[in-house]
């Protein structure tokens, strides 16, 4: 369970959602489909601690909030927030039990693409 992501200052992302809402861009398949604005983002979503939380999704599948909280040696409420935040960036989804929500983490592997747009010509580079 791999995610690409991609990280690109916050303007030129703006201006590749136009692009691509006015069709003027096609995203091509192999595209992060998670981005932030800088390293730095990623870096506090993707702590050290919310890293070992999304093994432990993975390794241990908790049929519930609950339990992954008493896994994890954390308040319910504490994880809560940490798990809608993961769920908000793509990380994590909650699935609808019988009478609770399942974290499932979608993603345990990260591959970080830095990216410009519009996309520098190797003529720019020069």
């Amino acid at each position: 369970m791999k995610a690409l992501i991609g990280v690109m200052p916050e303007n030129e992302f703006r201006q590749r959602v136009m692009a691509i809402v006015s069709n003027e861009y096609l995203p091509e398949e192999n595209e992060p489909k998670i981005w932030f604005s800088s390293l730095n983002a990623v870096a506090q979503i993707l702590s050290p601690e919310n890293l070992a939380l999304l093994d432990m999704m993975d390794r241990e599948k908790p049929e519930s909030i609950s339990q992954l909280a008493r896994l994890a040696g954390r308040a319910v409420s504490n994880l809560s927030a940490t798990l809608s935040t993961l769920e908000k960036h793509g990380f994590v989804k909650k699935v609808k039990g019988k009478n609770c929500m399942k974290p499932v983490a979608l993603y345990t592997e990260f591959v970080i693409h830095t990216a410009h747009f519009p996309a520098k010509k190797a003529s720019d580079a020069a």
